[in-house]
């Protein structure tokens, strides 16, 4: 197993498992990142959770090298264009604007990393 590899898969884990916990516990997410606690963010919360858990599960999921680094580039520009998007978010709480940039930045700086070896 390569370098590019586990990156890929200890990438995928974690996404898998920060998915999990904002799909399955959205009080708690919401808590850790600053946000308030209210219908509409639990249920965007679980939303983003499922996408990213769903996302992960294919990454993990996924066979040949050729499928392996299209899904890393693919998961590689969603996490960068959520940095963008969330670094710039009006009406957002700064604490939940700089977790959710950092998180997401963190997964592109991997997944970028991966593919450049």
């Amino acid at each position: 197993m390569s370098l590019a590899d586990d990156i890929r898969k200890s990438s995928a884990i974690a996404g898998l498992s920060f998915g999990a916990v904002a799909a399955l516990t959205p009080r708690l997410f919401a808590g850790m990142y600053g946000m308030s606690d209210d219908p509409d963010t639990r249920t965007m919360t679980r939303l983003w959770g499922t996408r990213t858990a769903v996302i992960a599960t294919a990454v993990l999921l996924s066979e040949g090298r050729s499928e392996q680094r299209r899904l890393m580039m693919m998961t590689t520009a969603m996490s960068a264009a959520d940095t963008i998007l969330i670094a710039g978010a009006g009406g957002v709480p700064a604490r939940a604007r700089a977790m959710g940039a950092l998180t997401s930045a963190g997964f592109a700086a991997a997944g970028a990393y991966a593919l450049t070896l």
